[in-house]
């Protein structure tokens, strides 16, 4: 018996992962900015989160059913994750490490990508999850290396790149960048 299957009609679309979680970490790039080049982002980000909200409700052969125990495996992922998030800016800042709670947070949330791979059986959650950490250790150099910076160096760098590794993930399991690329003719790389 398989742990997960397709079905047209129950459960729930996986790629909307990947939309949340581009939004959250666009938002938080985002406010590392100016706030009205800021605010223009978290709009632009507002309206593609949107349109892909709306492509995955269409794409109902998306919808991925799991096995119960892959289903708590899951739920765990995400509560470790939604912990760590809230967590790890604290603890960081009670160690004197502050400006590195943005990207250990982008580093968790790349090994957990990693992790759910592995729960959904799907192996380009793996690309994502360590183009996620590769982003995470750039800005951590980036907040490491630049004093008097601290986080705000490094974490539009950090939001926006991984906002943007996540929506282009999302895009490509969707089924968008191979309707672009027949739309207008263009080959991407790993798009048919």
């Amino acid at each position: 018996m398989p742990y997960t299957s397709r079905q047209r009609s129950l459960g729930v679309p996986a790629p909307s992962l990947e939309v949340v979680l581009a939004m959250v970490a666009w938002t938080v790039g985002a406010a590392g900015l100016a706030s009205g080049f800021g605010t223009v982002l978290v709009a632009l980000g507002l309206f593609l989160t949107a349109y892909l909200w709306v492509v995955r409700r269409r794409n109902s052969a998306m919808v991925v059913v799991l096995h119960p125990e892959r289903k708590r495996r899951m739920q765990r992922l995400v509560l470790v994750g939604v912990a760590g998030i809230v967590l790890l800016p604290s603890l960081l800042g009670l160690v004197g490490f502050g400006e590195l709670s943005v990207a250990v947070s982008a580093a968790l949330i790349g090994v957990l990508l990693i992790q759910a791979s592995t729960v959904l059986e799907e192996r380009s959650l793996v690309a994502t999850g360590a183009l996620v950490l590769l982003i995470a250790a750039f800005g951590a150099y980036l907040a490491l290396s630049w004093t008097g910076q601290g986080t705000g160096s490094s974490q539009p760098v950090i939001g926006l790149g991984c906002g943007l590794v996540l929506w282009v993930a999302a895009m490509r399991r969707l089924g968008v960048l191979e309707d672009l690329s027949h739309r207008f003719n263009l080959r991407l790389p790993g798009v048919r």
